[in-house]
């Protein structure tokens, strides 16, 4: 009886440690879902200024755009995430013929989540219960809907490149985000939701 009582003393103190109950910003099985708000940038491939203009004139372009974005991710190892990117976006115009766009993106995302690794061998708490820095690659497609006088087109895009991260969780599961790179979102900032 007196081991028993031990044992389970033993299994309550350990439960109850705060070493091995405090839960990191970024584990295996974290789900995210993140909205925000930035510019980005996304190359277009559009012939009809190509057939139009001048002989050796460039089919294709890369306008600055506001963008709308939703994001998820999804744990697959313990500093390693996949994950979706889409949102809507779009500008005014920008030169005598274009009438400005409106864009929708389609992507897919991987971060590596390294302020999860450095805190694994920190010898002291660097707060990564609360916050999250990850770098990642995103690639991706869409479509644009491009507005000329007199006439509408749908014109492809497409989007890849590094990006890096922060996230901080002012609540257990509701965070703000920021995001720095290139394609995809020049700078998004918004809102982080673990789910």
């Amino acid at each position: 009886m007196k081991k028993t009582m031990l044992f389970i003393a033993a299994a309550i103190i350990f439960a109850l440690s705060p070493q091995i109950t405090k839960a990191q910003a970024w584990e295996r099985n974290t789900k995210v879902l993140a909205i925000g708000f930035g510019p980005s940038q996304f190359f277009h491939l559009d012939r009809y200024y190509y057939d139009r203009g001048p002989r050796g004139f460039r089919s294709f372009y890369w306008p600055l755009t506001g963008q709308f974005n939703f994001q998820g991710e999804f744990g697959v190892h313990k500093y390693v995430g996949l994950g979706f990117t889409t949102g809507i976006g779009g500008r005014g115009p920008y030169f005598n013929d274009y009438a400005g766009e409106i864009n929708v993106p389609i992507g897919f995302l991987v971060n590596f989540h390294f302020y999860q690794l450095i805190a694994d061998h920190a010898s002291r708490d660097i707060k990564s219960d609360k916050l999250d820095i990850y770098a990642g690659l995103t690639v991706g497609s869409g479509l644009a809907f491009a507005f000329y006088p007199g006439l509408t087109r749908v014109v492809p895009i497409a989007f890849g490149g590094p990006h890096v991260g922060l996230r901080y969780y002012f609540a257990p599961r509701v965070g703000i985000n920021g995001e720095f790179g290139f394609g995809r979102s020049i700078a998004n900032v918004g809102f982080v939701f673990k789910i």
